[in-house]
């Protein structure tokens, strides 16, 4: 008697976990992915039927294309793998693609590993850390690269203060070349926060930290241009995300700009000629 009842009990065991396993694998996880689709209004296509595993870990592996049209977003050929330990640490993730594309802006080779203490889809009981890097490049036709070379041979022809032409090469070397960085992103509550972003041409180094409120959209974050570890110039960027106000200040004060973002139009009235002109008329 004992024997046939721990016999029906494991049989019971096996049904329940297999049960369990095909209820998370073909139900859930689609589900999982259909409401993401649904909620951040995105396509994503599946490349090969995800993966998922109860032992000797939990974990979820899955590759996939992305598109959000709206603003022209376009992730290629990425992997995402979540797994945890039978023990209480944080449950761990990857993400790798080959190719993000926003607009002009493309992030190549990204690697994203991170810890998730707690997640829900309210973001107000997310605890979430991530750690990408990879590398930055921009997508210039024929006559923006043509522009390019047009305005360094201009700048290299003037006489800026040094500050300037710190910022001018660090900018063009940016548009013209891959570009490395290594960052740190953490979720905690409706709170995220850019730990470090930084990145390096030459001898210029770019540090940016800061704060986003998810729920109230204000952002304070600070970047700091170093040229041989010594600080030339800082941006503060405050307020509303939406029109964002901005401060620009040069240790030399050559430059010293505060103003809104949607104002920014004042800055280039005339076009690009025009700041020329201006720059060689204040040589």
């Amino acid at each position: 008697m004992i024997k046939k009842i721990l016999g029906i009990f494991i049989l019971l065991i096996i049904i329940i976990f297999l049960a369990l396993y095909v209820a998370v694998d073909k139900i859930l996880i689609k589900n999982t992915i259909s409401n993401i689709e649904k909620k951040l209004n995105l396509n994503i296509n599946l490349l090969e039927d995800y993966s998922f595993n109860l032992f000797p870990i939990v974990s979820l592996l899955t590759k996939f294309d992305l598109e959000k049209e709206n603003i022209n977003l376009f992730i290629e050929d990425a992997e995402f793998e979540i797994y945890k330990n039978y023990n209480q640490k944080p449950a761990e993730y990857s993400l790798k693609a080959k190719s993000i594309k926003i607009e002009k802006l493309i992030i190549q080779d990204l690697e994203a590993d991170g810890n998730i203490y707690k997640y829900s889809n309210d973001s107000l009981n997310s605890h979430l850390e991530i750690y990408p890097k990879g590398y930055i490049k921009y997508k210039l036709n024929a006559d923006e690269k043509n522009s390019v070379k047009f305005i360094k041979l201009i700048l290299s022809r003037i006489n800026l203060p040094e500050s300037y032409k710190k910022l001018s090469n660090f900018i063009l070397s940016i548009l013209e070349e891959d570009t490395s960085f290594d960052s740190k992103f953490t979720l905690e509550r409706e709170l995220l926060t850019i730990d470090y972003f930084d990145t390096t041409k030459k001898e210029l180094n770019f540090k940016l930290n800061g704060t986003y409120n998810l729920k109230s959209n204000i952002v304070d974050i600070i970047v700091k241009l170093n040229s041989n570890r010594e600080n030339f110039m800082e941006f503060r960027i405050t307020d509303n995300v939406k029109n964002p106000y901005i401060q620009i200040l040069s240790n030399d004060n050559s430059l010293n700009y505060n103003f809104f973002l949607n104002d920014i139009e004042k800055i280039f009235e005339g076009g690009v000629d025009n700041i020329l002109k201006n720059l060689i008329a204040n040589e």
